[in-house]
């Protein structure tokens, strides 16, 4: 029965995947995002999903949202007011690696998430079944991680977790996503990264000067898998560790958001994570500025099973951002430290040199690049964006050696159109083209290609009418 289920829901996610390329020939319609580099464009349901007064619950500019009838208002509330997001994804990636091998697949499906409403305004559910389709993945061009190792499909239930909600917090218990600056979906391939966990966390409020979270995770389920494994095995292939965690996030003033995390694998890893950016919030027609710095600290603890050496590290980056006039100019740098490379196993980099194939984050490396992009709304073309990116690294060493690794640099260029209004709310279709150099390899450059095609549909209650 469970195989069949599984079957069933991965050929559902597969065609629906499918069907999102035909919205991709339809016309074009309304609004843009704030741009920023490839890297830190991701749409997981993150905490989207949660909200804990409807009331409370914004409409969201990147989802088509569909609203159950006026008549469900007379169900129990476990029924109405719950939300069901769908997300239907096609997605190809290209790349020549540097040994001289290829990894090359095409993929469809997405998934479906429901979120329960409350059972005595206290207890609710939250699922979410995962599926990435073989459509094209030659058996000897895997790593691209669309697909399973193998290229396989992978079709899992990534969540399901009980919830406690507790005034403007939540007690979470089982497989759900995990989103803080080290810890987090990923959601740069056909599924997120997911966790099995219990969570403390606060839910959203946009006039709260503060959020947190805090838990201990057991496992994790790799963007690339059908299965959870522990938080040790993940970032050293070995152990049964999992980790606890903190985060907090403050907003003393307008414009100032300070954050700062820490996560323990015992006898293998800490890192600490402390951010600071400050956004001018210049007046509509103005350039506006955004500055931000931050600082992830890692260092081997306990029995050092990780490298089986002791070591403290670093990396240290800065950005400067200005927006106006449609464009949006990204400068920033980082530097790590010489004993170990960052290792980043649990999600995306928060560095602002996090580019889409490297990190610059190689013991003792240093790097700079920038960053523009136009949004195309001025010439009657709204949601359609390009950029490009671009950064150079040097000065990387092997800490056991202190070898030099050879610099290398990376090119990224992106054309992106994704609506916020209008019949195509909801799409998103994107490609992107990268470029790595480095000496010292099979082939000194690494070209990387991808085309992502994805609709998401957000059902939820209709809106309160507001009283005049």
């Amino acid at each position: 029965m469970h195989s069949m289920f599984r079957i069933g829901c991965s050929r559902f996610v597969a065609s629906a995947g499918l069907v999102a390329i035909c919205f991709c020939a339809a016309p074009l319609a309304t609004a843009q995002e704030l741009l920023l580099p490839a890297s830190r464009d991701e749409i997981a349901d993150r905490e989207r999903l949660s909200s804990w007064t409807l009331d409370k619950f914004p409409a969201q500019p990147f989802m088509k949202e569909i609203y159950w009838g006026r008549n469900a208002q007379e169900l129990p509330a476990f029924f109405r007011d719950s939300l069901v997001q769908y997300v239907a994804r096609t997605y190809y990636m290209n790349r020549d690696n540097f040994d001289g091998t290829k990894s090359q697949a095409y993929a469809a499906g997405g998934w479906l998430a429901i979120r329960s409403g409350l059972i005595g305004d206290l207890f609710g559910v939250h699922a979410a079944f995962y599926g990435s389709e073989k459509i094209f993945g030659p058996p000897d061009q895997d790593g691209t991680k669309l697909l399973a190792p193998g290229q396989n499909n992978i079709n899992t239930l990534g969540q399901i977790y009980g919830r406690i909600q507790l005034g403007d917090q939540e007690i979470r218990g089982g497989r759900q996503l995990v989103d803080t600056p080290l810890i987090n979906p990923q959601d740069n391939r056909m599924v997120p990264n997911t966790f099995e966990a219990a969570t403390l966390v606060s839910l959203p409020d946009k006039d709260r000067l503060y959020d947190y979270a805090l838990g201990y995770i057991w496992n994790i389920k790799p963007r690339d898998s059908n299965d959870f494994i522990s938080m040790s095995n993940a970032l050293a292939g070995t152990g049964t560790e999992g980790t606890p965690f903190g985060m907090m996030r403050l907003r003393p003033i307008p414009g100032l958001v300070l954050t700062a995390m820490d996560y323990n694998v015992q006898n293998f890893i800490n890192s600490g994570f402390g951010q600071a950016e400050y956004d001018f919030r210049q007046p509509k027609g103005m350039p506006n500025f955004i500055l931000g710095g931050n600082v992830i600290a890692q260092a081997s603890v306990g029995d050092n099973l990780l490298t089986g050496n002791s070591f403290e590290t670093y990396q240290a980056s800065a950005k400067a951002q200005m927006a106006y006039a449609g464009w949006t100019l990204f400068v920033a740098g980082s530097a790590t430290g010489n004993q170990s490379k960052i290792y980043s196993p649990f999600g995306t980099k928060p560095n602002y040199t996090d580019m889409q194939q490297v990190s610059f984050d190689n013991a003792g490396e240093k790097a700079i690049g920038g960053s523009a992009a136009y949004d195309f709304a001025a010439f009657g073309l709204p949601g359609l964006s390009t950029g490009a990116w671009y950064s150079q690294g040097w000065g990387a060493l092997n800490p056991l050696t202190n070898v030099a690794i050879p610099d290398r640099r990376e090119l990224d260029v992106w054309l992106q159109y994704r609506p916020t209004e209008g019949p195509l709310k909801g799409l998103r279709l994107k490609t992107q083209y990268s470029n790595a150099w480095q000496q010292g390899n099979l082939r000194p450059t690494q070209q990387e290609f991808r085309l992502i095609a994805d609709y998401t549909v957000l059902f939820r209650p209709e809106p309160s009418v507001s009283k005049q």
